[in-house]
């Protein structure tokens, strides 16, 4: 059983037996790993806070052939995602970041773009970026990784989407004028010019970048998340947890709730 090394994102945890506890770590070297850390749950865990959601760990582990989970034998913090715990929005947004890669991400293969991707939207989220454009950075370069977004270029008659915009159809997928639209089946979506004209910043800057107008963002992050939904075949509680934090429902004085 030989020890294993990689510097991992904690994902997610859930308790197990008495005591321990499931994890699920993301390595570039190592893709999504599910491993076991005995006495996890403990007072005094040797683990400390370090398998806390977003943290950046270095991390050993055993392996078993046929065994589908790996044991933890040590676990360092690297860096902390705790500050994101005092911004409810922020870290709502890590956890829809942290879901959307164990969806998304095969187990057990390196994927180093992925490490770099999610290494950089932390810190974005760390550095009080807006969380509805990290989120929708996150996911742009989530789904082109996967080859389920492309960039967008010209309609194949030829024309732009500088003015009018274009219609994006993931059964493509393929982006068409509103000209060429009508050809192609049932549209995923509309998108305008100023929404297209940040989708190409995102594919040319980090998520540090200077923010852009708000609207184009929003635009963005509404039409990401019905695609990763549509793509993962289901509807993420994360993704709708965070959606009521950046835009709760407002009801008329008077009436409550339901």
């Amino acid at each position: 059983m030989p020890l294993k090394q990689s510097r991992c994102f904690v994902l997610r945890t859930h308790p197990v037996a008495e005591a321990d506890r499931v994890c699920v770590l993301f390595s570039g070297d190592e893709g999504k790993v599910r491993a076991w850390a005995r006495g996890a749950r403990r007072p005094r865990s040797r683990y400390g806070g370090a398998l806390d959601i977003g943290n950046e760990v270095e991390a050993g582990w055993y392996e078993r052939e046929g065994r589908e989970l790996v044991h933890l034998d040590r676990c360092e913090l690297v860096t902390s995602a705790l500050p994101l715990a005092r911004d409810p929005v922020r870290a709502a947004a890590l956890g829809y970041l942290s879901r959307l890669v164990d969806t998304f991400a095969p187990d057990r293969e390196a994927d180093p773009r992925l490490y770099r991707l999610i290494s950089a939207c932390r810190d974005a989220l760390l550095d009080e970026r807006p969380a509805e454009l990290v989120v929708a950075y996150f996911e742009a370069w989530l789904l082109r990784l996967s080859g389920l977004y492309p960039r967008p270029g010209r309609c194949s008659c030829g024309a732009g989407f500088e003015e009018e915009g274009a219609v994006f159809f993931a059964a493509g997928p393929v982006y068409a004028c509103h000209r060429c639209a009508p050809g192609h089946g049932e549209p995923t979506d509309r998108l305008s010019a100023r929404a297209l004209g940040l989708l190409e910043r995102f594919w040319a800057e980090p998520p540090s970048a200077p923010a852009p107008e708000a609207s184009a963002a929003r635009e963005l992050f509404r039409f990401h998340g019905r695609l990763t939904a549509g793509y993962a075949e289901r509807a993420l509680p994360a993704r709708h947890a965070l959606e009521g934090l950046l835009h709760p429902v407002v009801h008329p004085a008077g009436e409550s709730a339901r």
